[in-house]
């Protein structure tokens, strides 16, 4: 495999964006998200022979953030971060376009600039390959969003909102002894999930990938008094 991927690599570098079997339909491009999001973006793959022809996605380089995570999809299963090739070719009958691989980025904590790099190629001809290449920019949306502020704590808005798997939301505790929790509760008020608010840190995330969607709520106590409630939106 050491001397068989470069050999690929070469051929890449030399081929033009369209293989002979099959295409990418739409050139590699820069996808934006903000902090906290999540990514996703289908790639046309197109099958231009009367075959079928076996297809096979393999992530050869990637630049990211130390709190992102970077992955891809076939269809309806996702691979987990550590799988850098698809387990098994998946086929493409003959015409068809189709949208099944999807490239996905958890943009993390930070803003900034962030590249993925595809190779695919056809199973059964390694040398008929397209590398495609996506740049994610990730920005900071929340400095405007400051919700509550007094000498105590300053806290800003859930991001994103609509939130898919978590949401994040920055605050700064100004005093050591000062006791403050964040806690997540239903249209009916039942408590989903109660999070404390460290003196020493200035995030807080929120897992949601176990909550159904719908409409919830989260208030901020401060010493047990509740002073502030906001609505969050979950989607799946």
């Amino acid at each position: 495999m050491k001397i068989f991927l470069p050999m690929i690599l070469s051929f890449v570098l030399m081929c033009s964006a369209h293989a002979q079997n099959f295409e990418i339909v739409g050139q590699s491009g820069t996808l934006k998200g903000s902090i906290g999001d999540v990514i996703k973006a289908p790639v046309k793959i197109k099958n231009n022979t009367g075959r079928p022809i076996q297809i096979v996605v393999k992530r050869v380089e990637q630049v990211i953030g130390t709190s992102q995570t970077s992955y891809f999809c076939w269809g309806g299963e996702c691979y987990d971060a550590e799988v850098s090739q698809m387990p098994i070719s998946q086929k493409l009958e003959p015409g068809e376009t189709s949208t099944k691989f999807k490239t996905v980025l958890e943009t993390g904590l930070v803003a900034g600039f962030s590249t993925v790099k595809y190779l695919i190629y056809d199973r059964d001809n390694p040398s008929d390959a397209v590398e495609y290449e996506v740049t994610y920019t990730v920005e900071d949306l929340n400095s405007k969003k400051a919700i509550f502020s007094t000498d105590e704590v300053h806290i800003n808005d859930v991001y994103p909102n609509p939130v898919v798997d978590f949401a994040i939301i920055d605050y700064n505790l100004l005093h050591e002894d000062t006791h403050a929790k964040i806690v997540i509760h239903n249209v009916l008020g039942s408590i989903i999930g109660e999070y404390e608010l460290a003196y020493l840190e200035t995030k807080l995330k929120i897992n949601t990938e176990d909550l159904n969607p719908g409409v919830y709520f989260y208030t901020l106590y401060i010493d047990n008094d509740g002073v502030m409630t906001r609505k969050l939106v979950i989607r799946k």
